[in-house]
């Protein structure tokens, strides 16, 4: 049974998404021809550092969504301005959204870890632990309650309720993992084209999952997918995900080809040096064996 939590069914049994009819007026949206145009506008004035005002068109794009990918850029955006708001509920809800649609633990990780420190700055860690306990104790699978909770734990030190969380936390992503490596590959043997780009990001997530076996052999099916057409930048990162592989899947002398093949792809000062400290560790892991 896949875990994968969705805003459609959360939406009337604990509210945790925002409403698309609450969130923008009518008026608002009619200034936008469509998503897109809402999020340039937003962009335009958060580079600026108008936060406030790139609310509103961050809002009119979430009314005009049309599906979740559009759902989580507007809630990723509107994170940042909704976090200087006086009233935390806003900031809460789409981190909640971003978390329970984020793919990889790391990121997942992150949003959470920004939960819990906003609401430590705020003086308002035990309202968010009384929340979120609330929401695990009817959704126990609930990545957002479950990752947030784990964080909050985390400054509440010394609580046996902490490593039991942390305990589960970890099942989960794993978890998450395995469905996200098993879509994965199913999307490479549907899209030839893309597939060695799909299975390197399925090897990884097999890595989170735990099963090192099912990383390489997906590792090695990327390594010998028909070549696609990429930018420098996505050559240095294939490469350099597929070393990531190999050297944790213990064959060093694949990752020291592909870390080579990674700094030759790239001309970025800082990212060549990252490069090289992981090419220096396959290649001081393949001589001892």
């Amino acid at each position: 049974m896949r875990r994968r939590f969705r805003c459609g069914r959360l939406v009337g049994a604990i509210g945790l998404c925002i409403a698309a009819a609450a969130l923008g007026d009518i008026r608002a949206q009619e200034k936008y021809r469509d998503f897109n145009d809402a999020m340039a506008v937003a962009a335009r004035l958060a580079r600026n550092g108008d936060y406030p005002a790139a609310v509103a068109p961050l809002e009119a794009a979430l009314a005009m969504a049309k599906d979740d990918a559009q759902r989580l850029k507007a809630y990723e955006a509107l994170v940042p301005p909704y976090r200087l708001q006086p009233d935390i509920e806003k900031y809460l809800l789409a981190q909640e959204f971003v978390i329970r649609h984020t793919e990889r633990r790391a990121g997942r990780s992150i949003q959470a870890s920004d939960v819990a420190n906003s609401a430590y700055t705020r003086g308002k860690l035990d309202a968010i632990t009384e929340r979120y306990e609330s929401q695990l104790s009817k959704y126990p699978d609930d990545p957002a309650a479950l990752t947030i909770l784990t964080k909050v734990y985390e400054r509440k030190r010394n609580e046996p309720r902490g490593q039991e969380l942390k305990q589960r936390l970890e099942q989960l992503d794993r978890d998450l993992a395995r469905q996200f490596a098993e879509r994965l590959e199913k999307d490479a043997d549907v899209a030839p084209r893309t597939a060695a780009w799909h299975l390197k990001d399925a090897a990884t997530a097999w890595l989170e999952a735990g099963d090192k076996a099912k990383a390489l052999a997906a590792a090695k099916k990327s390594a010998a997918a028909s070549p696609e057409a990429r930018t420098q930048q996505l050559t240095q990162m294939w490469h350099e995900g597929l070393g990531d592989v190999f050297l944790k899947t213990g064959e060093p002398q694949l990752a020291i080809t592909h870390f080579e093949a990674a700094i030759a792809s790239t001309n970025q000062p800082t990212t060549k040096r990252g490069l090289e400290k992981k090419l220096a560790e396959a290649r001081g892991v393949a001589s001892q064996k």
